[in-house]
């Protein structure tokens, strides 16, 4: 029988694509960060000399789950030609391209020799290996006499990805020694020299302090597929770079708290204990006076600003600031983001110098025009968890505001008082350290000199109430229809729903081409669909072009992901399809900024639009669970995924997720999949390692974001990740998948493995299933013969199956395709 399928038999660029490309571009265009300027921008010359590795092949996203499959990816050498420039270092470029392409044929030729078809295992093995960036031929005085101009663009590139972090070593976190020749000499002739750093995450900038002669650095990250012509549009001047950066870069990578320590650095892979607890990124520096060398918020523009106080009052337990901004330039407009941090007071247990407490992003403001924000938040959401106790509190004291545009450039501007100690919530202990470690504690706080009319209110103890959570045993979904389906369920049935239908050979009713999972279609002549689950965040990652025989067989045309040209050309050949002789389907996704630049827009109204493009997408195609957002934290310059999350601050990740949430789930059906629950900052070693992390550090830092998300945005699927957390795999921890998701947070949805998290010798199958992780991914008949096995042996009972299935069930019956091929058909 063939399978109903949505993607299209014309190739043709659409209107939702075009549309979508706009959207992509003004992500871009605000996820930029300008780090020096003394003049050399905007560009004053339209012949440029363009060299490094991102010129020609721009990067756009970080390498695995996270890909996406656009149909066409701007580079900066073709941006800078649509926007009118003329590029006059042609030569130089094509011998990259030429070198390029050799040292990417030769990689992929080294991976296949790796991989044997008797042992899939030795294809995960190369799956997300990356080839290294050829930095291409040194730069010489013909390319300069033959360049015809003073005015240079040198893209310095690095690509990380899933399944390994990158190395303290010269040509990945620092620079190589080529590299540093290349920018020198480019620096040394050219009288207005530009560095784009072309990264999904920092890199150590020390070399810009031994070269001179560089006018300009524009942080781009990885700016998606519109990237090329958005660096053209903000170097030509034609739009004001407002991004703001979301990390702290360190002056040098010893400056990280326990640095040394990180994933491989230690020779420790199976356990990575989180020594600096609360203090990470600026809490770090900020706390612990360390000067970086460019704070957390920080970006400059073509413009200058002042940020005033204009009144500050409380509201209950809401904090309502007002902040002017002006633009006080002269040329021209621009936009940028007022930040307000809380300062807590000292108490019986250390703070943070410093958290952010609101953002708010201008409109573009014209030479001499203001705007008048009001950035507000509430106390409560700034208390402490005190783990003797096990408990949210805000200690008495005085709570210092300031306001600025980065952490590092503010103000005092008031203080607000409270008389005495508020408990906000009480909370039963969870994911108990079973490693003791220590944690560094911070120097004591010197006395500021704060202005003798600072304006002092006062917030009213009585404004909050103490939250009292109930951990009852977990309850299977009220929902009829249901109910009435679990009903006529076998266990053997159950467990088909709750186990996923395998990666790439399931048979399925409906047919995304290269969704990365289903559920399963066993049951769709009883009146349930599969639901299709496709990654992100980047996007929504499928395949470009498939190819349908006339029985209805989809096979692939071009692969979902770049590692599957590492498999052996038999495997590519059983795996792909012949367009000569087979219909082409079309699926053309965009490629947006990934989170890291996104976030750095500091813009949530843009996060939305994201979000409403992707559901846009999802809807076109037929994508139940979009895999995204990742809102893991930063903690550490070197971890793989970086790029896939939003910033050390659980603050604005938190933020910025949600109102991409809001922008995907705005119609019944189509979910998101908050992602990696909990602790997943390590790539090396990811399936075995225990992050071991204090109970505050997690409810403070690393849960906080994913809070947000869940709570307010309504996500409706979790999944959980690979790793250990103190000992215990985050798919096997009722603490993370019923009593902080459902108890706390109240979460209604589905939780979900990451892929393989219950291969053999990771978490269990069976267990998974007891805690209320619901939904078994990719799925196998392993797992499915484990939870069979595991109800005979006591692991998990019939109602622990029934739970996890009728939350399924749920889901699915409320999902696009089961309204649109089941539900319309029964009518």
């Amino acid at each position: 029988m063939k399978p109903f399928i949505k993607a299209s038999h014309s190739g043709e660029p659409t209107t939702l694509e075009q549309e979508n490309l706009l959207v992509a571009r003004q992500a871009a265009w605000e996820g930029m960060v300008l780090l020096k300027n003394d003049g050399t921008l905007p560009l004053h010359s339209q012949k440029i000399a363009l060299y490094g590795p991102g010129a020609s092949q721009t990067i756009k996203g970080g390498v695995g789950s996270g890909e996406v499959n656009e149909r066409h990816a701007v580079s900066i050498w073709e941006g800078l030609l649509n926007r009118g420039f003329e590029v006059s270092t042609e030569a130089w470029l094509n011998d990259y391209e030429l070198l390029y392409h050799r040292t990417v044929t030769a990689f992929a030729e080294s991976r296949r020799k790796k991989v044997s078809l008797l042992n899939f295992k030795s294809f995960l093995n190369v799956l997300f290996d990356t080839c290294p960036i050829p930095l291409g031929r040194a730069i010489t005085e013909e390319d300069l006499r033959k360049s015809d101009t003073d005015t240079c663009i040198y893209v310095l590139s690095r690509q990380a990805g899933e399944g390994g972090d990158r190395k303290v070593q010269k040509g990945d976190y620092l620079i190589s020694d080529n590299e540093e020749a290349a920018i020198r000499f480019c620096a040394r002739h050219y009288k207005h020299f530009v560095l784009v750093i072309n990264s999904g995450s920092p890199i150590d900038m020390g070399f810009a302090d031994r070269i001179d002669g560089i006018g300009a650095i524009l942080y781009i990250c990885q700016l998606g597929t519109e990237g090329g012509n958005a660096v053209a549009d903000v170097l030509s001047g034609t739009v004001t770079p407002s991004g703001k950066l979301v990390d702290t870069w360190a002056n040098s990578y010893s400056d990280i708290p326990f640095s040394s320590e990180y994933s491989y650095l230690n020779g420790d892979l199976e356990n990575e204990f989180y020594k600096e607890g609360i203090f990470v990124g600026y809490r770090y520096f900020d706390t612990f006076g360390v000067s970086p060398r460019y704070p957390f918020g920080f970006g400059l523009s073509y413009t200058d600003f002042s940020i005033d106080c204009s009144g500050v009052s409380v509201t209950g337990s809401q904090i309502h600031t007002l902040a002017t901004v002006t633009n006080i330039g002269t040329s021209c407009a621009g936009r940028e983001v007022a930040q307000l941090y809380l300062t807590a007071p000292e108490g019986t247990l250390p703070r943070e110098y410093q958290s952010l407490a609101a953002f708010e992003k201008t409109v573009s403001l014209l030479p001499g025009e203001s705007q008048t924000m009001d950035l507000n938040f509430d106390l409560k959401d700034f208390g402490l968890y005190r783990e003797s106790d096990g408990c949210f509190c805000l200690e008495a004291g005085e709570y210092l505001l300031r306001l600025g545009n980065s952490s590092r450039n503010t103000v005092a501007i008031a203080s607000i008082s409270l008389e005495q100690e508020v408990i906000l919530s009480r909370h039963a202990h969870i994911c108990p350290v079973t490693a003791p470690f220590e944690e560094i504690q911070p120097p004591a706080r010197s006395r500021q000199q704060l202005p003798g009319d600072l304006p002092k209110l006062c917030v009213n103890p009585k404004a909050f109430h103490t939250v009292e959570y109930s951990y009852d045993s977990p309850v299977e979904v009220s929902n009829p229809r249901v109910t009435a389906f679990l009903d006529t369920l076998s266990d053997r049935d159950m467990v088909d729903i709750v186990v996923g239908d395998g990666l790439l050979f399931g048979n399925h009713r409906f047919c995304l081409p290269g969704s990365v999972g289903n559920t399963t279609s066993k049951f769709w002549n009883r009146g349930l669909a599969n639901a299709t689950l496709c990654d992100g965040p980047a996007g929504l990652r499928i395949q470009r072009r498939s190819t349908q025989t006339r029985s209805g067989k989809i096979k692939m045309l071009d692969f979902p992901i770049a590692g599957f040209h590492y498999l052996p050309d038999a495997a590519r050949k059983y795996l792909t399809g012949n367009p000569e002789k087979e219909s082409i389907l079309y699926q053309y996704a965009t490629a947006f900024p990934v989170a890291t630049a996104l976030a750095q827009s500091w813009n949530p109204a843009l996060m939305e639009q994201v979000g409403n493009a992707i559901f846009r997408e999802m809807r076109e195609y037929g994508c139940t669970y979009w895999l995204a957002p990742a809102v893991n934290i930063h903690r550490n310059p070197l971890c793989g995924r970086n790029f896939e999350y939003y910033s050390e601050d659980p603050r604005l990740a938190g933020q910025m997720a949600a109102a991409l949430i809001r922008g995907v789930q705005q119609a019944p059906g189509y979910y998101v999949t908050v992602k990696h629950f909990a602790c997943n900052n390590q790539e090396d070693h990811r399936t075995s390692v225990s992050s071991n992390v204090s109970e505050r550090a997690l409810r403070e830092i690393y849960l906080k974001a994913f809070e947000p998300a869940v709570r307010d945005a309504k996500a409706k699927a979790v999944m959980t990740s690979y790793n250990k957390l103190n000992g215990i795999y985050t798919a096997n921890s009722q603490d993370l998948c019923t009593r902080v998701l459902r108890s706390e947070w109240g979460f209604d949805g589905v939780v979900m493995t990451d892929w393989g998290s219950t291969n053999e010798g990771c978490a269990s199958s069976a267990l998974a299933i007891h805690v209320g992780n619901d939904l078994i991914m990719p799925g196998s008949k392993q797992d499915k013969k484990a939870i069979l096995s595991g109800l005979k042996a006591g692991i998990c009972t019939r109602q622990d199956l029934r739970r996890c299935c009728g939350n399924v069930l749920h889901s699915i019956f409320s999902c696009a395709i089961q309204r649109e091929y089941i539900d319309r058909a029964s009518r």
